[in-house]
């Protein structure tokens, strides 16, 4: 592969990285929003995205090992093709979480449908479906952009949304303690709590990959 063909595949890699992130984003929005609004159309619409971003996923990951099999890369390139195959599993496992979060708009419907006793949807819920899509977002500019500056602000915000998670958590579990008949919804509530929480472990996740593609720094397990 000469050296004009080899730039051309990496640039097609990133392009195909930015569209994967794109997906995952819009995935995670209409999540989000279908939670919110219980909307049952949107969760599905979301469910059936995921397995588009698997196999993307796996495209990403071989055109990287091929780069890397048949080029021997140095320097950022090396950097930029052992960050795409962690970019690809993070996107990928984003994509997974924006899932979850639709079956548990699904999950909530079929409680109301059966006639279970539902509680009311805490308000730090949206609050964490806002912080996530923050994150997420910024996450996703600094990578397309290349920007270390929004990446490290990125790891800055992760705490706020631990915080919320922690707080719903515990709130839940009161309501379900004073009333027994709140559990299955209680359930659905805390998970759907983790999995943002977990959209912010990811987000984070990513914003560190960026970091070490920018500037040779590794600063994972540091935050």
């Amino acid at each position: 592969m000469t050296m004009g063909t080899f730039v051309q595949e990496l640039a097609a890699l990133r392009e195909s990285l930015v569209s994967m992130g794109d997906i995952v984003l819009k995935m995670v929005r209409l999540a989000g929003e279908a939670l919110l609004a219980g909307d049952v159309e949107k969760a599905r619409e979301v469910i059936k995205s995921d397995a588009d971003v698997n196999a993307r996923e796996n495209q990403i990951v071989d055109r990287a090992i091929r780069l890397i099999a048949t080029n021997q890369p140095v320097a950022g390139d090396l950097r930029f093709l052992a960050a795409s195959l962690r970019l690809a599993t993070e996107l990928e496992r984003i994509g997974d979480l924006g899932a979850n979060l639709a079956r548990r708009t699904l999950g909530l419907a079929e409680l109301a449908s059966e006639g279970a006793v539902l509680g009311q949807t805490p308000p730090d819920l949206a609050r964490m479906v806002h912080e996530a899509m923050v994150m997420l977002d910024l996450a996703l500019q600094a990578f397309n952009e290349r920007d270390a500056v929004k990446a490290e602000a990125v790891l800055g915000m992760d705490d706020v949304i631990d915080d919320f998670n922690r707080h719903i958590r515990r709130l839940i579990l009161g309501l379900v303690y004073d009333n027994g008949r709140l559990a299955s919804w209680g359930l659905e509530i805390i998970n759907t709590s983790v999995h943002l929480e977990r959209l912010g472990d990811h987000a984070t996740n990513l914003a560190e990959e960026v970091i070490y593609v920018a500037k040779g720094q590794n600063v994972r397990h540091n935050y």
